[in-house]
């Protein structure tokens, strides 16, 4: 089994490194990484985009090419400014790729979320309604928020039909 990278913002740097001698994630949907498809569908490796379904740009709305830290548009999307986040069309056109597949990220991306069985429980119904709706089928990977493995997540998630978890097992894409 190859090691599992994680990645945040994409950057052309990284199209140097050897990704194909890991497995490819991709946090929170940035458009930065929508930029790169082209380049990433090339690496022959499996690739899981982890969406946040309440951190979509807009259909309608211009995005921001500017590649920003996953930090940044967060603090512009909690502000109600998705344009550094891809759109669900995007989102399909990645599903559509070989080694590519789609997970969910929770629905606020909220870390408060993990340690309160209400907030979790709403949060993943917004969820899977959002990814049933725009994508016609609720994938089987999750990835935590902030990586924030709880076993009552995995408990309430695993009944919901997810089969693959992600989180803090992963080496960040700076590391090597």
């Amino acid at each position: 089994m190859k090691p599992v990278l994680m990645i945040h913002e994409f950057e052309e740097k990284f199209l140097d490194l050897p990704l194909e001698n890991y497995i490819l994630t991709f946090d929170d949907g940035l458009y930065s990484q929508y930029i790169f498809l082209k380049e990433l569908k090339k690496i022959k490796t499996e690739k899981y985009f982890f969406i946040s379904s309440n951190i979509i740009c807009p259909e309608n709305q211009k995005q921001n090419d500017e590649l920003i830290c996953c930090e940044r548009a967060h603090v512009k999307a909690f502000n109600k400014d998705y344009t550094n986040y891809m759109k669900w069309s995007q989102i399909k056109e990645i599903d559509k790729e070989d080694n590519c597949f789609i997970g969910c990220h929770s629905h606020s991306h909220d870390i408060k979320t993990a340690d309160c069985v209400e907030c979790i429980i709403l949060d993943n119904r917004y969820m899977v309604e959002d990814f049933s709706k725009n994508l016609g089928y609720l994938p089987e990977y999750f990835c935590y928020p902030y990586n924030k493995k709880t076993i009552l997540y995995e408990t309430i998630l695993s009944k919901k039909g997810f089969k693959h978890f992600y989180g803090g097992e992963r080496i960040d894409i700076d590391e090597i």
